[in-house]
């Protein structure tokens, strides 16, 4: 999963959704000893969520849609969908949080890019260094538009020579790699959730905010 997805994924806490946008930032466990419940119970859901999604059959079974045109980056391409899928079900999507049940996908993106721009000195490895490009250009709001998963993706390609198939690919979406992803996120997402909160619930010691 991309940004927005880490981020309404977790509880209603400013440190713990800072921590899991930063999660993939760590590296084994010897960070652990010296980290406070908030970073551990962060970076742990982070990895959670991507173990999840990863081992997850409807992922796998969408992936063999994509892999024909994409190759090995098809699970980045899948990332982006999911991000830009729950943007345009906000409306559904924002009801299985009840800290987001009110606020718009604006609303939420807004209060998320204040939190990792007021906890930049927190963030660990590649999220340290993109943070500044990412608050400046506001992408994880760019993402509910296919042009803005367009851009993100012509980045990566340049940046990495492997990822050459995602040039130019959100620019023409093959319909039924359209059709795939967004029905992917419209059952996968639920149980994401689903999973997350039951997660969170099983950690001792804390207290989400309503």
């Amino acid at each position: 999963m991309n940004f927005l997805a880490h981020l309404h994924t977790s509880p209603n806490h400013t440190l713990v959704r800072v921590f899991n946008f930063s999660g993939d930032g760590y590296k084994g466990s010897n960070w652990i000893s010296s980290a406070c419940n908030e970073e551990i119970l962060g970076v742990q859901l982070h990895r959670h969520i991507d173990d999840f999604t990863d081992s997850h059959p409807l992922t796998r079974e969408t992936l063999k849609v994509l892999r024909p045109d994409l190759g090995k980056v098809a699970g980045i391409a899948l990332d982006l969908f999911g991000d830009y899928f729950l943007h345009k079900h906000w409306e559904k999507f924002r009801m299985l949080q009840p800290f987001t049940t009110r606020l718009t996908n604006v609303e939420f993106t807004q209060l998320c890019i204040s939190e990792i721009a007021a906890h930049h000195h927190l963030l660990k490895g590649k999220a340290r260094a993109m943070a500044p490009h990412l608050i400046r250009q506001n992408w994880i709001l760019d993402y509910q538009h296919l042009a803005g998963l367009e851009r993100a993706a012509n980045g990566i390609s340049k940046r990495h020579p492997v990822a050459a198939a995602l040039y130019g690919y959100f620019a023409n979406v093959p319909e039924q790699h359209y059709r795939a992803t967004e029905q992917w996120m419209l059952d996968f997402y639920p149980e994401l959730i689903q999973s997350c909160q039951n997660w969170v619930s099983e950690q001792e010691g804390f207290e989400p905010q309503p």
